[in-house]
């Protein structure tokens, strides 16, 4: 019986903790409980690579609940005092001197003690030197982009095969491994190509019916069997509606045989 009670409250214990940790997970980590005061910092707007930044950012501080402020520093000159959570701070780069730099915090506890944060160096630069690494790094993708792009509106014509184009209405498409996809400028269905740049949940296509580009999802044999059905209704042609005053005429016509 004792051996129960024992097994029992340990079971009890266990559950307990489990029930703890997963609340705590839940909550997120919002204070940290380790007594530290923890810095970190983020791009609102601008440019950040390998350690260079320019622009607007934001400085973020998080320490035990009882914290009662925190003392923003760069370079050991105290820039700010947060009174009040969030403990965040905004700064600009274009307002400080370019070159290295070397941010900090000290937070201020409800009962005067102190604690230090982790220090974040990052290195101010100019917006020309900003743009210009950017155009380093962006170039290169443009470029494998506008390859994917000629590719794709090329290469059907030097692979071959079925041309859209020349489809008559309500005749069989053949889409292919990778679907088919309507345009959402002109509505009318096509093969995807294997060559179009893939984003996920879309592809960049171009119509090869209106010629215009866009991002389009993978459409499903339903709305492709529709989209065909309302091209074949749509190359009907239309009955012409007489006028009021063909009508008049034709009553009139009509009135003479009665």
């Amino acid at each position: 019986m004792a051996d129960f009670k024992c097994q029992t409250s340990n079971w009890l214990r266990l559950v307990t903790l489990a029930v703890t940790g997963f609340a705590l997970m839940l909550a997120g980590p919002v204070w940290a409980q380790d007594g530290e005061l923890r810095l970190s910092f983020s791009k609102d707007w601008g440019f950040a690579a390998g350690g260079q930044i320019q622009g607007l950012f934001t400085l973020s501080a998080r320490g035990p609940r009882d914290i009662a402020s925190v003392h923003f520093e760069m370079d050991d000159q105290e820039i700010a005092v947060v009174t009040q959570p969030p403990f965040t701070l905004k700064f600009n780069t274009d307002q400080y001197p370019n070159g290295k730099h070397t941010f900090g915090a000290t937070g201020r506890m409800a009962d005067g003690r102190t604690i230090k944060s982790n220090a974040i160096r990052a290195e101010f630069v100019s917006a020309e030197v900003g743009w210009q690494v950017a155009q380093r790094i962006m170039l290169p993708l443009f470029a494998v982009v506008g390859v994917i792009i000629l590719l794709t509106a090329v290469g059907p014509l030097v692979l071959g095969g079925q041309d859209p184009r020349r489809l008559e209405p309500g005749a069989p498409r053949q889409y292919g491994l990778a679907g088919g996809v309507l345009c959402p400028k002109c509505g009318r269905p096509f093969a995807s190509s294997f060559l179009s740049l893939n984003l996920a949940t879309r592809r960049l296509e171009r119509c090869p019916y209106c010629g215009k580009w866009s991002l389009v999802p993978r459409a499903s044999r339903e709305a492709l069997a529709a989209a065909e059905a309302a091209e074949v209704e749509a190359s009907k042609p239309s009955v012409p509606q007489a006028s009021p005053e063909e009508k008049l005429i034709q009553q009139i016509l009509e009135s003479r045989y009665q």
